[in-house]
């Protein structure tokens, strides 16, 4: 893996830290303020944690992709999320239904979930979402 690579995968990383704690605040304040259920509550903290992670990975960690339309952009990158998402939402809602402790505590249950997707994430922000001439290049 090179330079650029190694400088690219520990961006994203922070990201999804920083990602991480907006879909944890979201998920708290649609349980707290808005009575909703976590199932609720999670779809509408995945929303508004997508939108920060696309902006932070569009400024941060893809700063040399490929200049495409706002718009157009955050639809594919919104996109590449369902799947990752749906992955993210399947292991919260097995971890919320199988372990106990996460009953108790329904945020280890967001931070399995949302573990679970990074990976994928990451390929598809760089494969499809923020392609560079390396990213063409490597392809």
């Amino acid at each position: 893996m090179d330079r650029l690579a190694q400088h690219r995968i520990l961006k994203f990383l922070g990201i999804g830290v920083i990602a991480f704690a907006v879909d944890a605040i979201a998920f708290q304040t649609a349980m707290s303020l808005f009575s909703a259920s976590p199932y609720v509550a999670r779809v509408f903290s995945f929303v508004v944690a997508t939108t920060a992670a696309w902006w932070m990975n569009r400024t941060f960690t893809f700063s040399d992709a490929e200049n495409t339309r706002l718009d157009l952009q955050w639809a594919k990158f919104f996109a590449a999320n369902i799947i990752g998402g749906g992955v993210n939402y399947l292991m919260f809602a097995l971890a919320l239904s199988a372990l106990p402790f996460a009953k108790t505590y329904p945020l280890l249950a967001l931070a399995i979930g949302s573990a679970s997707g990074a990976a994928f994430n990451y390929t598809a922000y760089k494969r499809y979402v923020f392609r560079t001439g390396a990213t063409s290049k490597s392809s």
